[in-house]
Parts: C-alpha cells; sequence; structure tokens
C-alpha cells in the first residue's frame, strides 16, 4: 500500500516537473517569437519613410486632430517631402513632393488600390477601387465609350458633349431667374444640372429639379460621403465597426447603397427592355452589347473576371455618377464662394466675357481660348479649393524601393494635393486668391507641372474632359448672366470646407442679381429685331 503511495507521489512530482519544464519551453519560444517579431517590426520601421511611430494597436489615430489632410500636411512639413505613419492596422506613405508623384504614379507597380474595409463593402466592383486586370479592362473600355459619347477635345464629339453641357446650362439658368430676389442656396440646383449631363451620358435620361426620386438618389449619395467620413476610425480598426456608433453607421450605409442599387437596376432593367444592338444610345448600352457579344461567344461568365453583370453596371454607373457630380459640384460652389469674397474678380470676368462674347449669346468652349481672366480664375478655384485634397489612394502591387526606403504591397499612398497646391515654395502667396498666378508674361495662361487637381499618371482622372467643360460654361454663363452678392444681413460664408471624401464648402446662400442680355437672331437669315430679354432666352 506504501509502495503504491509512494509511486503516485512520484509520478505527480515527474508529471508537475514535466510540466514546469514544458510552460518554460514554452515561454522562451513565445519570448523568442515575440523578440523576433519586435526585431522585425523594427527592421520594417526604420526601413520605412520617417514619421510618428504611434502607439500599438492604434498607431496615430489618438493623436490626430482637426482635418486629415492638414494633419498629414504638418507631418510633411516636420519630417520631408515623403513620411509614413500607421493609423491602426494600415501603414499610410504621404508624398507632398510633385516630382515624386508624377514620377510614381506614371509606374505599373503603384496602380494597385488598399484593401481596406472600404473596398470590401464595394465587394471589388466598379473601376474607381479595382485594380488589376478588372481595372485595366473598365477604364480602356470607359474611356473608349466616353470618348463616343462626346468625351473629346476636338471634331463633333466635343460639339455633341457641349450641346448635352448647354442644354442643362439653360435649364439652370432658368431655374435661377425663376427664384428672382429671393437668396439661394445654389447646391441642389447645381447637384441636378451637373447630374443630368452625366445621366445622359450614361443611360440618356435628364430628370426634372422637382423629381422627388432622384432627388431622393442625389440625397443618398450625399449621405454617403458624409457617412464614409464618420467611419474614418473603423476604417483603420475593422474591430470598431462591432461598436454600437460605427454598427449603426454601417448598416445605415449599407441600407442607403441598397436603396441606391434599387434604383440603378431598375434603369438597368428598362435599357435591356429596349436595347437594340444595331443603336447603341449610351454607355449602359455598350456594357449590353458587350454582355451580349460575350454571351454568344460562349464566355459571358468570364467577363468582368467572372463578376456579376448586374452588380458591375450599377457599381460603374454608380463610380460616374458620384465622381463626376460631385467634385463638379463642390469646384463650382466653391467658385461662387470665392466670387462672394472676390467681387472685383468676378466683375474682371464679366467684363471679359461682355467684351469677348458679347451680350446677345452664352459663352461657347470655341471663346475659351480668347478668355485667359475667365479661365485662370477657374483654374484658380481648382488649386486653392483642392477638393480632393488626398487625391486618390494608391497602393505597390509589390514590395518596392523608394529613394531608399521600403514600401511594402498594399501600402496606402497619398498624393497629398492638398500640400502641393499650397506650397509657398511652388506657388507665392498659396493662401491668396489670386488667378494671375495662371497668367504668363504674354498674358497667355500657364498651368504649371506643380498643377494636379485631376491627379496624374496612369489612374488620373477618367473624366478629366467633361469636368474642363463643364466647369467652363457653368461657371461663365453663371457670371455671364448674374451679379452674385451675400444676401442683405447674412455674413461672407466661412471658407473653411467641410472635409470627407471630397472637402466642400459649408451651406451658404446668395443673391443673384440678372444682367440681361439682348436677344439677336439666331442665323444670320433670320432678320428678327432684337429686344432686352433674360439671358436664358439668349439661346
Amino acid at each position: 500500500m506504501l509502495s503504491t503511495e509512494l509511486y503516485s507521489v512520484v509520478v505527480w512530482r515527474s508529471a508537475l516537473i514535466d510540466g514546469l519544464i514544458l510552460t518554460r519551453v514554452m515561454l522562451v519560444f513565445v519570448s523568442v517569437l515575440l523578440l523576433v517579431r519586435a526585431l522585425q517590426i523594427f527592421r520594417e520601421a526604420i526601413s520605412l519613410p520617417p514619421g510618428p511611430w504611434g502607439l500599438p494597436v492604434l498607431g496615430s489615430l489618438p493623436f490626430l486632430k482637426g482635418d486629415l489632410h492638414l494633419h498629414y500636411r504638418d507631418l510633411t512639413r516636420k519630417y520631408g517631402s515623403v513620411i509614413s505613419t500607421r493609423l491602426g492596422s494600415q501603414l499610410i506613405v504621404v508624398l507632398s513632393d510633385y516630382k515624386m508623384i508624377r514620377d510614381l504614379f506614371r509606374k505599373e507597380e503603384f496602380t494597385g488600390r488598399p484593401t481596406t474595409e472600404f473596398s470590401s463593402i464595394l465587394g471589388d466592383y466598379g473601376v474607381i477601387n479595382v485594380a488589376g486586370k478588372l481595372w485595366k479592362d473598365q477604364r480602356r473600355f470607359l474611356h473608349d465609350g466616353l470618348r463616343h459619347f462626346g468625351m473629346s477635345y476636338v471634331g463633333t464629339r466635343k460639339q455633341q458633349m457641349e450641346k448635352r453641357i448647354m442644354n442643362e446650362v439653360e435649364e439652370f439658368l432658368n431655374v435661377l431667374r425663376q427664384k428672382g430676389d429671393d437668396a439661394v442656396d445654389l447646391n441642389p440646383v447645381f447637384a441636378v444640372s451637373i447630374s443630368n449631363v452625366i445621366c445622359d451620358v450614361l443611360m440618356s435620361v435628364r430628370f426634372s429639379h422637382t423629381d422627388a426620386k432622384f432627388i431622393r438618389f442625389m440625397n443618398l449619395i450625399d449621405e454617403g460621403f458624409k457617412l464614409f467620413g464618420s467611419l474614418e476610425a473603423a476604417l483603420f480598426i475593422p474591430f470598431l465597426r462591432h461598436l454600437p456608433g460605427y454598427a449603426a453607421t454601417l448598416q445605415k450605409f449599407a441600407k442607403n447603397r441598397e436603396e441606391m442599387a434599387k434604383f440603378l437596376q431598375e434603369t438597368i432593367d428598362e435599357h435591356k427592355k429596349t436595347f437594340n444592338s444595331e443603336h447603341l444610345r449610351d454607355l449602359l448600352d455598350t456594357y449590353l452589347y458587350e454582355i451580349q457579344k460575350a454571351n454568344a461567344e460562349g464566355n459571358g461568365h468570364d467577363l468582368f473576371g467572372g463578376r456579376d453583370h448586374d452588380r458591375q453596371m450599377q457599381q460603374i454607373m454608380g463610380d460616374l455618377f458620384s465622381a463626376g457630380m460631385e467634385t463638379i459640384k463642390s469646384t463650382l460652389r466653391w467658385a461662387v464662394l470665392f466670387m462672394l469674397y472676390h467681387p472685383d474678380r468676378a466683375k474682371a470676368v464679366q467684363e471679359e466675357l461682355d467684351q469677348v462674347v458679347g451680350r446677345t449669346r452664352l459663352p461657347k468652349l470655341e471663346d475659351i481660348a480668347y478668355l485667359p481672366t475667365t479661365e485662370s480664375t477657374i483654374l484658380e478655384v481648382l488649386r486653392i479649393s483642392s477638393i480632393v485634397p488626398m487625391g486618390t489612394t494608391h497602393a505597390p502591387i509589390r514590395d518596392v524601393k523608394l529613394n531608399g526606403f521600403h514600401l511594402p504591397q498594399h501600402a496606402q499612398i497619398i498624393p497629398l494635393l492638398h500640400a502641393v497646391h499650397m506650397d509657398p515654395t511652388l506657388w507665392n502667396d498659396p493662401d491668396t486668391f489670386n488667378p494671375s498666378r495662371f497668367i504668363n508674361a504674354e498674358g497667355k495662361v500657364c498651368k504649371p507641372d506643380y498643377f494636379l487637381p485631376f491627379g496624374v499618371g496612369r489612374r488620373m482622372c477618367l473624366g478629366e474632359v467633361l469636368a474642363r467643360m463643364e466647369l467652363f460654361l457653368f461657371f461663365s454663363s453663371l457670371l455671364h448672366c448674374f451679379d452674385l452678392s451675400v444676401p442683405e444681413g447674412e455674413k461672407l460664408p466661412t471658407r473653411r470646407g467641410i472635409a470627407g471624401v471630397t472637402l466642400s464648402p459649408s451651406t451658404f446662400r446668395v443673391t443673384l442679381r440678372e444682367r440681361p442680355l439682348i436677344r439677336g437672331s439666331r442665323t444670320r437669315d433670320d432678320s428678327m429685331s432684337t429686344e432686352v430679354s433674360s439671358c436664358v432666352t439668349a439661346f
């Protein structure tokens, strides 16, 4: 009996010793792993561009103050033109040197997009937030399609697009004329007018300024931009999305996307019913044609990289619509705001328009070459507002070296366009609104290499041609037909923008006083006598 108990004690002590030895081995093993990982992190950190280290897990998020683009600007001033920092789990590399931005973004290895919570929400559809073969194929297809439907600097296609835009310009001016002496918030008026241009190209439809369904759709887009901005922390620390506040916002974001998808799918379904491969009406028809052709050839399942056809068309429409409307609308609102701050600049534009265009018609695209004051004013608005202050985020498609620094695959590469456009070493007194900085000694408009409002490189703005057309025709026509002023009893609107996906002005109102044009004949043979009329009836 005693020997049995003694044996049990011996076995128990042996097991205990073995357990302690195993525990120690595990502790040593884990310690070694942690040490190796710490050394890896340290080696990675010293191989990255300079910047703040931040805290474990959180990175520099606790130290963010104010708008993100201004935070990055301060970091580049402290650490240099290329810096790195961590926001949660994401490695951020910020570039503020325009030469470096131009050089890198021309390269194939910088055409990627980072993998983030936002890209997960979109599900790798569309063209803006995808990379690789799908992006290349879709960009090429959209470039050809948009050129075919008028997005060109020359020829009949340019005239075709100008006619589309001018139809909306005239309706825009008509709506403003009906406002009379009332103070007006131009945001919703701009939104419908600008949206109708891209809607015509996309799906051959236009909407009235009172269409409740369309207004709801635009509000969803506007709200989506704001919701995205409020999700900023959760994009960098994914587990935050499970917290009540962020979870509710994500749920609202998803619900809005479903409602938008339903609206777009209804348009797709209507197009399918009336589709005629012999007569392609718009960009959506070109997609239906490609799908029909692929199905007939037996490889429809491979189209769009095997993705759902309708979902891809929905996202393409959403990408082009939101990008084509929001950026141009915000730029035009900034233009109005700066004209309120600088009535002398507005007057200079109006005098030039009166002299070159005359008082019998609205401006045309062919007038631009003779309107340096007007064009330079638009360029200065683009520079000083920098409505996409951090450009579009890129990512290396593989590990790369930059000036001796290591940039790992999928790091977020941010071109800090705001810093470039406000760099005092590039621009004299950059905080001052001064359109003459774009006019050279010969009196001609000159755009320097460090002027990058539409980005640069392989992924630069696909709609730059259309954007320039719209900005000129809407802005010049507005000033040609109306004097702008701050409503009586109200203060000048703040110049501080609301930072989200874009940098947009706060809500403000403006008073419009009509500058009547003299209605003249539309053709040489029309001898109709002239009479004083509104600018809307000048065409």
